[in-house]
């Protein structure tokens, strides 16, 4: 039997139990971060993500916090290519791989809008940012090696290079990186451990593999699998639905246009398939739903129902191969300890 790992989500832009509003019910205070990592560690999750890009806080510090504040569950720390050198957020990489004693992971996000990039000062096309990635990439893994490294690139060049501290994870911290284009599939059969994707439906997800699992043959590489998406379980069918469309039940004009207009600027292979799928099915597949894309960029979905519908939901992943699920749900501290309570103990 395979078994999944499940990862939560830290809500560092805010939380609460409706989406769309101007101002979150909850402020991503050090407090509450820490308390949601926390939960969602004594409810028996592996990790939790920590997203980055405008309007989140910053993954690395956020990450920092929480290692220090946790025993045993893993910080996956996503960040930009780009923004930082890949030398220097390999050392940033390895010193809390050393603080945590190997429970760092770490997601690289490529990005996805360039007016959001923009606003970060990067103004590279979807192309050239994924070139980049992929030097990005090519030079961390060099890092690794432990030996001294020359590296000539269009986008970096490194001389005498060398990672101190070494990695505490000696086959290398985990790389879980995203991409529905061409180049991202690449990318990924080249340099990543587990190929993640938004959630779904499952045929299409499948199909994904497939394309990164052909690529992966050519580097001689097994890639593993997951999927990001959200969780909605109720102890009956009729309580999870209520649950769910309560969810985008305020959704206020401002926050609406705003969304609108990134959607409009998004060059995102991934985003636009999530914004066909929430455009013409609100529910898909058996369990799932697509009416959180109608107010939130990138995961728009949910599995929603009992603990057993939810199982199963899941299971239908598991099947094709996915054993990486990186779950959220409104608000994420109660919502954790909902699904350790009810659908963990259903995978053990």
């Amino acid at each position: 039997m395979v078994k999944p790992h499940f990862y939560w989500f830290a809500p560092t832009s805010g939380d609460g139990r409706y989406l769309g509003l101007k101002q979150p019910e909850r402020e991503p205070t050090l407090e509450y971060l820490v308390d949601v990592a926390q939960t969602a560690e004594k409810a028996g999750f592996e990790g939790i993500l920590i997203p980055t890009g405008i309007p989140y806080l910053d993954s690395w510090l956020v990450g920092s916090a929480i290692i220090h504040q946790t025993k045993h569950i893993k910080p996956l720390i996503a960040f930009r290519p780009g923004f930082v050198s890949p030398t220097v957020a390999s050392k940033m990489a390895a010193t809390l791989d050393q603080f945590s004693k190997g429970r760092v992971l770490v997601n690289v996000v490529t990005g996805g809008s360039e007016k959001e990039l923009a606003q970060d000062g990067d103004y590279l096309s979807h192309q050239q940012r994924y070139e980049r990635t992929d030097e990005f990439l090519t030079v961390v893994k060099e890092t690794w090696q432990e030996e001294s490294f020359h590296y000539d690139g269009e986008f970096f060049k490194v001389t005498e290079g060398k990672l101190i501290p070494t990695l505490y994870q000696e086959r290398g911290i985990p790389i879980y990186f995203g991409g529905s284009s061409e180049v991202a599939k690449e990318i990924a059969a080249k340099a990543a451990d587990v190929y993640l994707q938004w959630g779904e439906p499952v045929a299409s997800i499948q199909e994904q593999i497939q394309h990164v699992e052909s690529r992966a043959k050519k580097y001689n590489r097994r890639l593993e699998y997951g999927i990001r998406i959200h969780i909605v379980v109720r102890d009956t069918e009729q309580e999870a639905w209520d649950a769910a469309y309560n969810i985008i039940s305020k959704i206020e004009n401002p926050v609406q246009s705003n969304l609108n207009r990134y959607y409009e600027t998004v060059d995102s292979v991934a985003q636009k398939r999530m914004n066909v799928l929430t455009a013409e099915n609100e529910r898909f597949d058996q369990y799932s739903w697509a009416g959180i894309g109608k107010i939130r960029k990138g995961a728009g979905t949910a599995i929603v129902g009992t603990p057993e519908q939810v199982k199963a939901g899941l299971q239908a992943y598991i099947d094709i191969g996915v054993t990486h699920f990186i779950l959220s749900g409104f608000p994420h501290k109660e919502e954790a300890e909902i699904f350790g309570e009810k659908v963990l103990p259903l995978f053990k």
